[in-house]
């Protein structure tokens, strides 16, 4: 192979091995409920870099979002503000598991086995809803 063609594939080398490291899968844990997801590295930094640092799931990301707008700081609110949105929810979630966390990890397993089933589905359920009128 000659030179000029090993350098041309470099770029396409480089490429393709960053792409990999992205879609590299790893676990994330929720500094709030502790709920632990799967996700690449990629999305999951972005993650901590909106939440100063700190992972924060889905539902508990939209929490403190919605924390920080009511608040004012919205999407440009300074880190002192997020982690003050994020300890306030964390203190939520400690409160809520602390009462039943039995309860919430049924409530978790729930969700989780209605979403694999109907991701299974290829066939969409019907619904049908029928409407009696009654002459007044």
């Amino acid at each position: 192979m000659s030179a000029a063609v090993v350098q041309d594939l470099a770029p396409a080398i480089e490429a393709a091995s960053q792409a990999a490291v992205a879609a590299e899968v790893e676990w994330a844990a929720c500094a709030c409920c502790g709920l632990r997801e799967e996700c690449t590295a990629a999305y999951a930094a972005g993650v901590r870099a909106r939440f100063a640092g700190q992972w924060l799931c889905g539902l508990c990301g939209d929490a403190v979002g919605e924390d920080l707008a009511i608040a004012g700081g919205g999407s440009a609110a300074a880190s002192v503000e997020v982690e003050a949105a994020i300890a306030r929810h964390a203190a939520f979630c400690r409160a809520l598991f602390c009462r039943s966390p039995a309860a919430a990890e049924r409530l978790i397993a729930a969700v989780r086995r209605l979403l694999r089933s109907e991701s299974g589905r290829k066939e969409k359920a019907s619904v049908q809803v029928v409407l009696e009128l009654q002459e007044a």
